[in-house]
């Protein structure tokens, strides 16, 4: 037991220090900030004080079913914070304190419950109900996500800083760690403990990596509907206006700016790509970054850098360039000669 008590107190330590670090960096100590960065900051500063009272274990005579159990009605808590995690990535805005007040209705109901009738039937119940709820939260998520990813692709030329598709590895992380939580909330076992730790705080450097330059892109319902009176696109003009005027160079090209160059409606420019090209405004333009631009360059200028090809062709990063390449000619891009 000494053992255990041991390295749980170094698991606890840690995983607090890991959490308050970049919450502090992140809410006091970096100055520039979306919404989206300052609202994990105070996620990461909740995970702070929430691992942190898992101290108490490792007093003496704590370690007992009472202060477990009260531990783990605690740690259901936390679940609320997935979900305005989830939701502020691909509903930016959505974390509200009417909706926050909303969504601690429920765990503020099995709290009290079960401290008026502290029985298992109680504690299964919660289980079961948090059980449900993690997974409205990822199912949602994913279908939140993938509208959002649609969207994107079918808007912007260039995801750099706006795409949610690391996303799928976070979810699959969350879940793994909230079933070894349920594991060690019900059973105490020191290698899923261990484990929980590792696998929430490699989940949140995931979630760190991707969102520390993250911009989501707001998505209202009236950008979804709107239609101008606007002529629909006869076929070819708006081939012949994208490669005259070069707009794929352009790195922010969006299916808006398009639309407004032409003269029509961003949903007749989406409808025609889609039914005639069958493509989203993503691919196709960066179709021809790499035909009309990358390709032509790296065959008359070997010398040039992989980076200032992808630079030149209007793509805004050398990832996006890579993986747009690979697309179009099956192969990795490498210097010629």
């Amino acid at each position: 037991m000494e053992s255990y008590t041991n390295l749980s107190a170094f698991l606890i330590g840690a995983s607090t220090a890991f959490y308050a670090i970049f919450a502090l960096h992140i809410l006091i100590w970096r100055r520039k900030r979306s919404r989206f960065q300052t609202v994990l900051g105070w996620i990461l500063a909740v995970w702070a004080v929430w691992n942190l009272k898992d101290i108490i274990i490792t007093f003496p005579g704590m370690y007992v079913a009472k202060v477990l159990d009260w531990i783990m009605i605690i740690d259901g808590w936390s679940a609320i914070t997935y979900t305005v995690f989830v939701f502020e990535v691909t509903m930016p805005g959505w974390t509200t304190w009417r909706r926050l007040a909303l969504l601690a209705l429920p765990f503020a109901a099995f709290s009290a419950a079960y401290a008026l009738w502290p029985t298992e039937a109680v504690k299964n119940a919660y289980v079961a109900f948090l059980w449900c709820y993690a997974w409205a939260v990822v199912i949602i998520g994913y279908v939140r996500m993938r509208r959002y990813l649609d969207y994107l692709r079918n808007n912007y030329s260039n995801t750099d800083d706006i795409d949610v598709s690391w996303l799928r590895p976070v979810f699959l992380f969350a879940i793994a760690s909230q079933l070894l939580w349920l594991f060690t909330s019900l059973y105490a076992e020191v290698s899923a403990d261990v484990l929980y730790y590792v696998l929430t705080i490699v989940m949140w450097l995931v979630v760190l990596h991707y969102s520390w330059n993250f911009h989501p892109v707001v998505i209202s319902e009236e950008t979804l509907t709107t239609q101008a009176k606007r002529q629909p696109i006869v076929p070819g003009e708006m081939e012949r206006i994208v490669e005259e005027q070069k707009l794929y160079l352009n790195s922010g090209l969006t299916l808006g700016e398009l639309a407004k160059i032409m003269g029509t409606n961003r949903t007749y420019v989406s409808n025609y790509l889609s039914a005639l090209r069958g493509q989203t405004f993503y691919d196709y333009i960066n179709q021809l970054r790499i035909e009309k631009a990358s390709l032509p360059m790296m065959e008359e200028h070997p010398e040039y850098t992989l980076e200032y090809v992808a630079e030149q062709s209007g793509f805004g990063s050398i990832s996006t360039f890579r993986r747009a390449f690979v697309k179009q000619t099956g192969s990795l891009p490498g210097r010629k000669g």
